[in-house]
């Protein structure tokens, strides 16, 4: 057992070794990355803003919530940067032949994108605050405060291995078909409607809504809402962290199952070498 953790250990540090040698190779693809990211959310604000009558902003206030969509948008880009460090790596070494190497190391595939992901996340964590700072200084009337950023960054933590769930089920499929195109990122998109769903709207105690409390993207959201919303106190808050730790980690081990159960396949297929 203590063999296996100095292993995982091992994978971890090379990991993250690889990731400071791709930031320092390819600055100007995050850099791209996160300005695209930036100016989608900028276009959508100025274009609800646009559409809006003359008599729904009364005295400067806008009916639109700015600090659930920024602090949403945020969440959906970190979840977004996550999910395209497995599958979307996974696709590139199928092409390169890595993959396969990959597959017939000591180490099994699963730890290596485990490995891959806890390597990522001090970098996702910075861009998740880059981006949350940039609105906070380009939207003058959004209330946005960074008082609370430790007890951020923990939930911020905590929300990942819920994702890492998602990123394995993800990685499965892309064992499989290899080629994804954007189907990934139409899902990750779909997210973000979650984020910005009215809790108010959902029947309490409907199937849906329990879903919804318990998920743990948008049970880590009110947590995030929370810690980064200038006036705490005007939401209605209701969120247990020792929940969102336990369904968090749930999350990844369903994903790590179906993850091998898509990975046994994928080696009886023989879909792990080159292309």
């Amino acid at each position: 057992m203590t063999e296996k953790i100095y292993d995982f250990i091992l994978i971890l540090k090379a990991e993250f070794k690889r990731d400071l040698i791709f930031m320092r190779r390819y600055p100007l693809e995050i850099i791209s990355f996160l300005f695209f990211m930036y100016l989608i959310l900028m276009s959508i604000i100025l274009g609800f803003s646009q559409l809006m009558t003359e008599g729904s902003i009364v005295e400067g206030n806008s009916p639109l919530n700015r600090e659930k969509m920024i602090i949403g948008y945020c969440l959906m880009q970190f979840m977004l940067s996550t999910q395209m460090g497995w599958s979307g790596q996974i696709q590139n070494e199928s092409q390169t032949g890595t993959l396969e190497q990959l597959s017939i190391s000591g180490h099994s595939l699963g730890d290596v994108l485990l490995a891959r992901g806890l390597s990522q996340l001090p970098r996702q964590c910075l861009s998740f605050f880059l981006l949350l700072f940039t609105y906070s200084i380009t939207l003058s009337n959004a209330q946005i405060t960074f008082q609370n950023s430790l007890q951020g960054i923990f939930v911020l933590t905590v929300i990942a291995f819920g994702i890492y769930g998602i990123s394995f089920a993800f990685a499965g499929l892309t064992l499989l078909f290899k080629r994804v195109g954007f189907f990934f990122q139409i899902i990750n998109f779909g997210f973000l409607g979650l984020f910005w769903q009215n809790r108010a709207s959902l029947e309490d105690g409907s199937l849906i809504a329990n879903l919804y409390d318990y998920f743990p993207l948008t049970h880590g959201m009110k947590f995030l809402l929370k810690y980064f919303q200038n006036n705490p106190n005007s939401i209605p808050f209701t969120g247990n962290l020792f929940l969102l730790i336990i369904t968090s980690l749930l999350s990844t081990l369903i994903g790590i199952f179906l993850f091998y159960l898509m990975e046994k396949r994928a080696r009886n297929l023989g879909l792990l070498s080159q292309y």
